[in-house]
């Protein structure tokens, strides 16, 4: 071996230290550690030939998660460390196709998780910044990327658990609700008198799969409290919210069950929010986390399920139904004597006997009305690519008025 070609093979060993390894440098390297060919890892993989080969080289612009998911399972890497690596060399492969600068890139990278947003069908691509900076823009609606901030912490969480790591999509999952309710700007001021008032009547509206549940956020816009429908997010175990905009209160619903009493049983334990904790809200900021370090807020959460628990089904009253759960015809009676819809009472029952009871949840399931007619009135889903603007002038005639 001549000088030239010893230097050359340094310069490559140097080299291999201080640069990261590829994805396609992983692969082969796994293959080599089990003595594995790479057909038989297409196989495991369920990738042919050639789409992997562009996987690993980072030349695909658009791929389906589940793709990188199986190769971070293969690799044994963490899901959202090869995500990372896979955007790193699209940036290098296809920097020119963004059009978009790398300070925005970086912006973006630094503020957003992306795979949460693919899933959710808000982008199209991890890897095309012009068009997810287009999507966050019209849904924040900022004027800049570069406008998106942390949200203010003035925000009350019904939720089972937070995981810090996944603080970016709860940040965002805020801003766009914030975005929504400054859009629709209540005109009407919030009256805590009229909404005691208004109280006794909300239940029996559960009992009107159609329409029951935009009726009552009808009646709430006008006693001053806005409540919207938006989805929850990968990794955001998030039931409702209630937030104060515009010195307002405002409650978020989520259908992170996909239950319809679990929308009523939010909608009931934000309002007791609205109704007893909103000076809390307004003067501490106080808002859940996983954490939990301010000492008052599992026993507020605690009061507010107990009271949309006693609200609309008391555990007394179940207690005298449960015999008979098998028989729907004696539940829905039942029910409707006591101005509630029948799905409430299974979904109860599930919540306390579901460990122990294995039809409880199948019940619950099969007695539970679509959602979708109910919060579609409302509501701004994740894949909706119309301008916020444009869907709240619909919904200004029908439920914001």
């Amino acid at each position: 071996m001549d000088e030239k070609e010893r230097y050359k093979d340094i310069d490559d060993l140097l080299g291999g230290l201080f640069r990261p390894l590829t994805l396609k440098e992983l692969f082969e390297a796994k293959l080599t550690e089990l003595q594995m060919s790479p057909t038989a890892a297409q196989d495991i993989l369920d990738i042919s030939y050639r789409p992997l080969k562009r996987l690993l080289a980072g030349e695909e612009t658009t791929v389906d998660l589940t793709k990188l998911f199986k190769l971070a399972d293969f690799l044994q890497l963490p899901k959202d460390q090869v995500v990372k690596m896979y955007v790193d060399s699209l940036d290098k492969n296809h920097s020119t196709i963004n059009n978009i600068s790398p300070e925005k890139i970086k912006f973006i990278k630094e503020n957003f998780e992306l795979a949460p947003l693919k899933k959710a069908g808000f982008i199209d691509s991890i890897s095309d910044f012009g068009h997810i900076e287009k999507r966050i823009i019209s849904r924040l609606r900022l004027r800049s990327i570069f406008e998106y901030k942390n949200p203010p912490i003035d925000v009350a969480f019904s939720s089972s658990e937070f995981n810090p790591e996944h603080h970016r999509t709860r940040a965002l999952w805020i801003q766009a609700a914030i975005a929504y309710f400054e859009a629709i700007d209540n005109q009407y001021e919030y009256s805590r008198d009229r909404l005691v008032k208004y109280f006794p009547e909300i239940r029996w509206n559960s009992t009107n799969e159609k329409s029951g549940l935009t009726q009552v956020v009808k009646n709430l816009f006008k006693i001053g409290i806005t409540v919207i429908f938006q989805p929850p997010l990968e990794n955001l175990k998030v039931f409702g919210a209630t937030f104060l905009v515009n010195n307002k209160p405002c409650i978020v619903l989520t259908n992170y069950y996909g239950l319809y009493s679990t929308l009523w049983f939010t909608l009931i334990h934000e309002l007791y929010h609205v109704l007893f904790d909103l000076d809390d809200i307004r003067e501490f900021k106080y808002h859940l986390s996983d954490t939990n370090e301010q000492i008052s807020v599992k026993e507020r959460e605690r009061l507010a399920n107990d009271f949309a628990r006693e609200y609309l089904f008391s555990k007394e009253k179940l207690e005298t139904i449960r015999p008979k759960l098998n028989e729907p015809s004696l539940v829905r009676s039942f029910a409707n004597d006591n101005h509630v819809h029948h799905s409430i009472i299974y979904a109860f029952h599930a919540f306390d006997k579901g460990k122990v009871d294995r039809m409880a949840w199948a019940r619950a399931r099969r007695y539970s009305p679509p959602v979708e007619p109910n919060i579609l009135h409302f509501g701004l889903l994740w894949t909706e690519s119309k301008e916020v603007e444009d869907v709240i002038k619909q919904q200004r005639v029908s439920v914001y008025n």
